[in-house]
């Protein structure tokens, strides 16, 4: 099978994320690969995003955002449930959330017990 598809655009860097990712799910008994899971899924749903926005785009369809892509690519028949993917955004959106959060709370920990070791 060939890794380009529409002229230029090449899926093997989505096919090869895809594989990590559903590794990483599987095999992720500790937290920090739970983590690397978390990211693994981060980066998998940039790539699909973007990837449907380049296709949209050779068709003649400029969107920017992925809700607006995912409705469009809907349309074109490229995904089938819309709901399954509105879902990854919000999946989407709590890992940036948490990961935010998790940083903000290791900073403040590493202050204090800084103040308290020091």
């Amino acid at each position: 099978m060939s890794e380009i598809i529409l002229g230029d655009i090449h899926i093997g860097p989505i096919l090869r994320a895809q594989h990590f990712l559903i590794s990483a799910i599987q095999n992720a008994p500790s937290e920090l690969e739970k983590a690397g899971a978390i990211q693994a899924f981060e980066f998998c749903y940039e790539l699909a995003w973007k990837l449907m926005r380049r296709i949209l785009a050779y068709r003649g369809i400029e969107v920017n955002s992925p809700r607006e892509v995912f409705r469009a690519a809907a349309k074109e028949k490229m995904i089938d449930d819309l709901d399954h993917w509105f879902e990854f955004i919000k999946k989407r959106n709590l890992t940036i959330h948490t990961h935010t959060l998790f940083l903000h709370l290791v900073h403040a920990l590493k202050e204090q017990l800084r103040n308290i070791l020091i």
